[in-house]
């Protein structure tokens, strides 16, 4: 029988093994920092983009409450004028005025705020993207401006609603008439308009409301200005 030897290879020293370990770990940890490296550049440009699509609300939400300020000082005007013809002795006398001043204060003030960035931001979370703390505080106390402002619009709007229902019990459309057939919003009163009723407690009761509209409108302009001064 033949025998055959056994090669025996040399046995490999500790020190072998411990650099194959620093190296293993090395590629894992530098592996680790290219991704984290990735990561935080993906993330400052997400937190630029949002900034960016930020700064076009911003812009559109001063727009939006200029222009509702301008209308809302004709309206409020408007209201201190029928305020002034319904605690009139005897407000029939002034029913043309009356009639000419109910659609121009019937307007809605409310400025829609663009939520567009900020759905996203609150939604998603990441709001953690933003790394300058006192940029991140002011963006929330603005949100929380922007709450309270749509508050007041609502509140404002349920004043008109509870107003239209008593101009409805005093008023008739039969004294409104088109100016041009084509254009259904200009409309004209007619010189014999008369309230249909005028009862003493409707018209106080439409009066306060006008005054509480009016004031509602003021403190909301006070309001929305502020909070342009936010977004500026």
């Amino acid at each position: 029988m033949e025998v055959h030897a056994h090669t025996h290879t040399p046995r490999k020293k500790w020190t072998h093994y411990f650099w194959e370990f620093i190296m293993l770990f090395l590629a894992v940890f530098c592996g680790f920092l290219a991704e984290n490296f990735r990561e935080s550049k993906v993330e400052r440009h997400r937190e630029k983009e949002y900034m960016r699509s930020l700064v076009q609300d911003l812009g559109t939400d001063v727009r939006e409450i200029d222009a509702n300020l301008e209308f809302g000082s004709m309206t409020a005007e408007k209201l201190d004028s029928l305020v002034y013809f319904l605690n009139e002795k005897d407000p029939d006398e002034n029913a043309y005025d009356i009639y000419r001043l109910g659609p121009k204060t019937s307007g809605i003030v409310e400025v829609s705020f663009n939520d567009r960035t900020a759905s996203q931001l609150k939604n998603a979370g990441t709001m953690r993207l933003i790394r300058n703390a006192d940029l991140s505080d002011s963006i929330q106390n603005y949100w929380t401006s922007v709450k309270v402002d749509e508050s007041l619009a609502q509140r404002m709007f349920d004043l008109q609603a509870k107003s239209t229902d008593l101009s409805v019990q005093m008023m008739s459309n039969k004294y409104y008439e088109r100016k041009d057939p084509s254009n259904p919003f200009e409309v004209s009163i007619k010189k014999d308009a008369k309230l249909v009723y005028s009862d003493t407690r409707l018209i106080v009761q439409l009066s306060n409301r006008a005054r509480a509209r009016f004031t509602m409108l003021n403190f909301y302009m006070a309001r929305i200005r502020e909070t342009k001064e936010m977004a500026l």
